[in-house]
Parts: C-alpha cells; structure tokens; sequence
C-alpha cells in the first residue's frame, strides 16, 4: 500500500538548475533584459510623475519648468532603454545568442 501511495503523486520541482545559462553571454543578455525592463518601468513612472506635477504647477512657472523637465528626462530615459534594448538584441543576432524574453 505504500508503494501504491507513492507511485500515484509526483512532486514537480519548481527550482530551475543552476546552469540554465549556456554561456556567460546568456546570462548577461538576461541581466541587461531585466535592468532595461526596470529602467523602461522607471521612466514610465517618472512620466506619470512629470505629467502629476504639470497639471498641479497651476500656472506656477517655477513648478512648471519642473515639471517639463521632469518630462524630458524620463522620455529620454525611456528612448535610452529603448535603444539598449534594440542594440541588444541586434548584438544577440549577430553572436547568435538565442535568449528569449520572458
């Protein structure tokens, strides 16, 4: 009876192993996946800030130069994030690394 018992539950395991990373490239494609995607995340935030300041400035020219340059450097950041994201995967194809995006 205890065999049966065992037999009829499988336990999955949920841990990936440690070497789920062929190469190093692998690896460092993924640390730059998630930093971009936590920079992108970042910009849009300070976006919705910028934007939260604009409306609040109520014609404060102070407030509103603070507010639009707040704007700027976030859609900055967001085209910067956007670029390392693309040059990163134009470097992908061309080392012929083939690490997906999840």
């Amino acid at each position: 009876m205890k065999d049966l018992l065992a037999a009829s539950f499988s336990i999955k395991n949920e841990f990936t192993p440690a070497n789920r990373f062929a190469t190093t490239g692998d690896l460092v494609s993924n640390i730059i996946i998630i930093l971009t995607s936590f920079a992108g995340a970042l910009a849009l935030i300070f976006i919705i800030i910028g934007g939260i300041k604009f409306i609040t400035a109520a014609g404060d020219e102070k407030k509103m130069q603070s507010a639009t340059q707040t704007l700027t450097y976030a859609i900055i950041g967001l085209i910067v994030t956007a670029l390392a994201f693309i040059i990163l995967r134009i470097v992908q194809q061309f080392l012929g690394s083939n690490v997906a995006i999840t």
